[in-house]
């Protein structure tokens, strides 16, 4: 859990009529008729909720499987339970990593601070199912791993993990560590537990751990890529596909894009096997990769299966799609019922082309757990590396080195008063602006975040001093090292939103 900072603000006008905003023990409570423009108090932070805004991924590829992205809003159609639904929100994404397409920038440093530095643009996590991975296919995907692992490029920060949870190597640039920890990944050996058949409960852990890995994706920025390394395995309970469809959600939510490998390699043509039941063989193999073609399309990934080529494989699903559309839409009447939604994505007007995407999703349940949705949804906008401008901010960066080994970083937020939206009640120009900073290290693992919340009930003559805004300062007691800096500042009366991300060095 975030600490949580109540801002006591006091106005010190300096030349430019920008106040600086300092964390303080609060006030004694004035006289009613009189209340402080700036004060405290103890109230849950809260995000608007967004859950009626359904997004879908879709990747369109032309007849010899190369991605399109030059589509428009008027070539798709999206149907819900087969009623068709107006796009309401359309963006295409250029995945493809370049020196101008970076997701994160270095943080202003104002006069008198250190330059930032640049962030890692991709993070991939290696996902290897050693519940279900046969000891000879193992073998051969693990050879082709090592070797892509030695062609990554040195901004790459790459995770291991096995679906047992046997092996856990988070995101590093130290190759050697990861060569490491692939050594150790072998077929999981699964003890029974209770009323669950072995069966069941390898798909229970399979599922339920990678949920975790993808969760776990969120809070690292740039480019997220899952790759999913998998024979497959065959569900029909509803149970389960209730998971799948949850991981391709919190993924999506997330920004998370899932592929697959399937390790099984090439697969045998029944007419030229002479194995007994080779028909029935083949089918259920094919059956078995429709988990992993479902997590693929449902976010946006490839699937490579029914090859022996796992080099070029690694390669292909290592990479994003270069292309990637998003479609929105807000279901009308929607029900919080937690059904079950059909989705389907079709063309018009592109002939020759086809689209892959997710299938269907669940309407939300009933809650009455305010806290907790607004912690969810707090922790959703923090953890997302996506830039947003809804509000005018800037993010600036200082440090103090106190000794050789500590250090005091300081991330100011500088606030555009100007831009805001104020309710008027009594005199008084209202709003509470939610301020969450959090601090990674150069991989991307999460360190910590603080949130403060400033109350404003401000009289004209101060808003019009404010001119050039306010800054609020939040310090960490950090290290020297390399950090990224995610900022994300909410206002309540106007309901927008502002992220964005940087990243300092401290020697």
């Amino acid at each position: 859990m975030m600490p949580v900072c109540r801002v006591a603000c006091f106005l010190a006008f300096a030349a430019g009529g920008c106040c600086l905003l300092r964390a303080q023990t609060a006030p004694q409570t004035p006289p009613a008729q009189n209340p402080p423009e700036m004060a405290t108090h103890d109230e849950q932070a809260s995000f608007k909720s967004k859950v009626n805004l359904v997004m879908v991924p879709v990747v369109v590829r032309d007849a010899h499987g190369d991605v399109v992205g030059n589509l428009t809003k008027e070539n798709f159609q999206l149907f819900d339970k087969g009623k068709p639904q107006e796009i309401a929100r359309f963006s295409v994404e250029k995945t493809a990593l370049s020196a101008n397409d970076s997701g994160s920038k270095p943080a202003t440093a104002p006069e008198g601070g250190e330059p930032a530095v640049a962030a890692p643009e991709r993070f991939v996590a290696f996902v290897f199912d050693d519940v279900h991975l046969a000891p000879g296919d193992l073998v051969k995907v693990r050879e082709a791993a090592d070797k892509h692992i030695d062609g990554l490029a040195p901004s790459d920060r790459v995770a291991l993990y096995s679906i047992s949870g046997e092996v856990s190597q988070d995101f590093t640039d130290d190759r050697a560590k990861l060569h490491a920890a692939l050594a150790r990944i072998r077929p999981a050996v699964m003890v029974r537990v209770g009323a669950f058949n072995d069966f069941d409960q390898r798909v229970l852990l399979s599922l339920a751990n990678l949920k975790a890995i993808v969760k776990r994706m969120g809070v690292a920025p740039g480019q997220r890529i899952v790759v999913l390394v998998s024979p497959g395995f065959f569900t029909t309970s509803p149970l389960y596909i209730d998971d799948i469809v949850g991981i391709i959600e919190q993924a999506i939510r997330y920004k998370v894009i899932i592929s697959s490998l399937d390790a099984r390699g090439l697969y045998t043509d029944p007419q030229f096997s002479a194995a007994p039941g080779g028909r029935r063989t083949l089918t259920s193999m094919l059956i078995a990769s429709d988990l992993m073609a479902e997590l693929a399309s449902g976010t946006g990934g490839t699937l490579f299966q029914n090859s022996n080529g796992f080099d070029e494989g690694f390669r292909r699903i290592a990479a994003a799609p270069e292309y990637l559309y998003l479609l929105g839409f807000s279901p009308q009447n929607l029900k919080s019922d937690g059904s079950f939604h059909a989705l389907k994505v079709s063309l018009k007007n592109a002939p020759g082309l086809t689209s892959s995407a997710r299938r269907g999703y669940y309407a939300p349940k009933r809650t009455d757990d305010a806290a907790e949705t607004a912690r969810q949804e707090i922790e959703a906008a923090l953890f997302s590396r996506e830039e947003m401008m809804e509000l005018p901010i800037e993010l600036h960066t200082q440090f103090f080195k106190s000794s050789e080994q500590a250090a005091k970083l300081s991330v100011m937020a500088h606030l555009d008063l100007k831009q805001f939206k104020f309710r008027k009640a009594d005199g008084r120009n209202g709003n509470e602006v939610t301020l969450v900073s959090g601090l990674f290290d150069r991989n991307g693992n999460y360190l910590q975040g603080i949130t403060k919340v400033v109350e404003l009930r401000l009289k004209d003559e101060t808003l019009a001093h404010l001119s050039k805004g306010v800054t609020v300062k939040t310090t960490f007691d950090v290290k020297p090292g390399i950090y990224l800096v995610r900022l994300v500042v909410r206002d309540t009366t106007g309901q927008a939103l502002s992220a964005t991300n940087g990243a300092v060095e401290i020697r």
